[in-house]
């Protein structure tokens, strides 16, 4: 009769995905193999538990990698009571504070399993646990003694990072460049690749024209530009993070890793400016993100691979209930006439259902762009936006110090309410933040400078033949808000991005309706104000 040979399970673990280039998976496989032999268990090949690449550090086996799986299978009875887990040490099982780590142990343990550490052949099951002290003992050292080493690791790892970024300004802190550089190693500095940053300069260029990322990406696979990284093809998603990509200005935003909740989050951190060469001028960056920040830009709406036909699409609101006015067209062939209606009133949403000409809108824009772009109120020098910029400036320092001192404290002294008092104090610091990068980005909006080249661009584009409706719309997206379109005024009403408004008429005005008091609007009321202004003029 054949005798029933104990199975055995088992575990590998390391942290990092770089390990397994090295020896560390190789010599724990090894060792659970020899062991198995020597003891004449059976090692179940078929049913293995690895952790590749996860930490034990901060539990991540434990809670929800195959550690986790394998306390599964004992729970349903895929693996036996009475089983081996072989592992290289403890510190594979769990690297977390002993007290956790050993629960860890404990719970293997009750389910009926012997653990096996192979690197001194040591066995822990429940009786040695309960009964044996030095077993006992020598656990809670051992993972006293992990916990202790990967701590250090991790801290000494932080201060090196921390040493980088503080030092980011005059040297490099890794390799790691965007597509279109590369490190110099002997001179530590970054290169630019030129038929790369070509590229670059192409797609932001060609987006202020009002190609789309799709496009894009389209064009550069027909036309077989190579790739910068390991893909076959461009892609939208890859052009839209070159768009979004500061480094192509030479802007690097550091990041700092902390785990809440037990899921790791990024954190940015003050941007290093200059880190990178620069491909890119800071005006035309800024000038894309302005226009990829506009609703319903090219890049962002349902049509972006068709060429524009409408100057003011995604602009244009109707004055009576500020819905968007979209352009729609009316019979067909040479008797097809194009008209703007209110989408709420084409809905039937309530406001007026009227066709308005759509010709006679853009005939009339066209037409006066010339004093539309000569009348435009000039950007601002941004002089309060500066001082309410310095403002958080100091109010930043203050919070860094507050911070600083209370860390100091909270090592020398742990309190809860200390604790409270720094997440509060980081809570106020990440709104500042926004703040300040809010009035980073409005400064830039009303920088005169700025305001007034894409003025000009705007005016050049609405009178240059043949008309690209594509570029005006773009051009306009980077410019203006939005355009009230007054039909019952016969005006066109742009609201500046930069600040004020701007005025023109494109049709008489309406004979103005009789309406009983009781039933005239706050938008009526607006309405016959503008008539009045008008015809004082």
């Amino acid at each position: 009769m054949t005798v029933k040979r104990p199975k055995a399970y088992s575990y590998l673990r390391f942290s990092t995905p770089e390990q397994s280039k090295g020896d560390s998976f190789r010599r724990q496989a090894k060792l659970a193999t020899d062991y198995a032999a020597q003891k004449g268990l059976e090692l179940d090949e078929r049913l293995t538990f690895h952790d590749l690449g996860v930490s034990a550090f901060r539990g991540d086996n434990v809670e929800t990698g195959q550690l986790a799986a394998f306390h599964e299978a004992v729970r349903v009875g895929l693996v036996e009571k009475g089983s081996y887990l072989l592992v290289e040490s403890l510190d594979r099982l769990s690297r977390q504070f002993a007290r956790r780590a050993f629960r860890a142990l404990e719970d293997i343990c009750d389910a009926g399993i012997v653990v096996v550490t192979l690197s001194d052949n040591r066995e822990y099951t429940q009786e040695s646990l309960n009964s044996d002290p030095t077993s006992l003992l020598m656990s809670i050292l051992i993972f006293m003694r992990a916990n202790e080493e990967s701590a250090t690791k991790a801290r000494r790892l932080k201060a090196s990072w921390e040493n980088k970024r503080a030092n980011a300004g005059n040297k490099t802190m890794t390799g790691a460049c965007p597509g279109w550089l590369t490190l110099d190693r002997n001179a530590g500095k970054f290169i630019v690749i030129p038929e790369r940053a070509a590229v670059v300069q192409r797609i932001f260029h060609e987006t202020l024209q009002g190609c789309s990322p799709h496009s894009l990406a389209l064009a550069f696979n027909v036309e077989g530009v190579p790739m910068f990284g390991r893909g076959k093809h461009w892609h939208r998603s890859y052009i839209i993070k070159i768009l979004d990509n500061p480094a192509v200005i030479g802007t690097m935003t550091p990041h700092t890793s902390d785990y809440v909740g037990g899921k790791m989050k990024r954190k940015p951190l003050t941007p290093v400016f200059n880190y990178f060469p620069s491909v890119v001028d800071a005006e035309t960056f800024e000038r894309v993100r302005q226009l990829r920040r506009s609703k319903r830009s090219p890049m962002r709406g349902q049509h972006s691979g068709k060429e524009v036909s409408n100057i003011l699409g995604g602009l244009g609101r109707c004055a009576r209930c500020g819905a968007t006015m979209t352009r729609m067209n009316k019979g067909k062939g040479l008797t097809q006439w194009h008209y703007l209606v209110c989408t709420a009133a084409k809905t039937g949403a309530g406001c007026l259902y009227e066709l308005l000409r759509y010709g006679q809108v853009e005939d009339a824009f066209l037409r006066n762009v010339e004093y539309l772009v000569g009348t435009a109120p000039a950007g601002d020098n941004g002089k309060q936006i500066d001082k309410d910029m310095a403002m958080i400036e100091r109010n930043l320092e203050g919070l860094e110090t507050m911070w600083e001192k209370a860390r100091t404290s909270l090592v020398r002294a742990p309190s809860a309410a200390l604790a409270a008092h720094i997440r509060d104090v980081e809570i106020e610091r990440d709104t500042l933040v926004e703040q300040r990068d809010e009035l980073l980005e409005r400064r830039a909006e009303t920088s005169g400078r700025l305001v007034q080249s894409k003025l000009s661009e705007l005016r050049d584009a609405a009178t240059a033949e043949p008309l690209n409706r594509t570029l005006v719309n773009s051009l306009l997206r980077q410019t203006i808000s939005s355009v009230d379109v007054d039909s019952e005024n016969g005006l066109l009403l742009f609201h500046w991005k930069h600040g004020g408004e701007s005025e023109l008429v494109f049709a008489m005005p309406k004979e103005e309706k009789k309406v009983r008091p009781e039933l005239t609007t706050g938008a009526e009321d607006r309405k016959r104000s503008r008539t009045e202004k008008r015809v004082a003029r």
